[in-house]
């Protein structure tokens, strides 16, 4: 089905040539011409794309309430406006939910709740926050925790990557069914195409020993604190490495 629509979006590109070739449009023509442009792909999204992309996975039951309210998600255990990258096809403004303690996202269409496919969502966004699909290529190797969903913090020449991994545990207090979540988060750098898991502070200089001198001189000026925001002191320290190695 993505053929499907690199049909249209040819199909689309033939007609403009056509078009370009008989006359000069005028503005009205062109505003009419993208008109049907945004209509032919509208058309395919909604009607083609969802019986090929994003409703090929199975429905998702969820949770029970004791569960949702310790919040196995990302962020909220609401669904949020995103967007996916599902079998090479591009879905902007759809409502997503990230499942973190089974690793996997929900998209909320009209009457369902559908569980996508890991290994077609090559990526996806919610809010401003974008996740990316790694494979984890050698099982012994130290490399990534697992094979999934990692949200991208840096990306560049090199990047970060940050994988919150959550797992949900039942526990008998009186005589009631409770449940608790256990959160563990992870960083790694992905530099000269090896990942690397950042377990301390010291790590994320020795791996970036050819400029550790102005690094450390960055983080100071630039006051980033480590313990108290590893995302922001890692992402600050990445982002100026990548700068400095242009």
């Amino acid at each position: 089905m993505p053929a499907l629509r690199n049909l249209c979006l040819c199909t689309i590109a033939l007609f403009c040539s056509i078009a370009t070739l008989h006359a000069q449009l005028s503005s009205k023509d062109s505003t009419l011409l993208k008109s049907s442009i945004n209509n032919v792909l509208s058309y395919y999204d909604q009607n083609i794309g969802e019986q090929s992309g994003k409703f090929n996975g199975s429905q998702n039951i969820g949770y029970p309430q004791g569960v949702i309210e310790k919040n196995p998600y990302f962020q909220s255990p609401n669904f949020s406006m995103g967007y996916i990258l599902y079998n090479q096809v591009y879905y902007p403004n759809v409502n997503l939910i990230y499942d973190e303690a089974a690793d996997l996202v929900v998209l909320q269409d009209s009457s369902h709740k559908i569980e996508l496919i890991s290994e077609k969502l090559e990526g996806f966004g919610i809010g401003d926050n974008k996740f990316q699909y790694l494979i984890k290529k050698d099982a012994n190797s130290n490399d990534l925790l697992k094979t999934g969903f990692y949200q991208v913090l840096v990306e560049g020449n090199t990047s970060l990557y940050k994988k919150e991994s959550k797992k949900v545990t039942e526990k008998i207090v009186g005589s009631e069914l409770t449940y608790l979540i256990e959160t563990s988060t992870y960083y790694y750098l992905l530099k000269q195409n090896h990942y690397t898991e950042l377990q301390s502070k010291k790590t994320i200089f020795r791996l970036l020993k050819d400029k550790e001198k102005e690094l450390r001189k960055y983080t100071k000026t630039q006051h980033l604190n480590y313990r108290k925001d590893k995302d922001n002191m890692l992402s600050n320290v990445v982002e100026y490495y990548n700068l400095l190695t242009k």
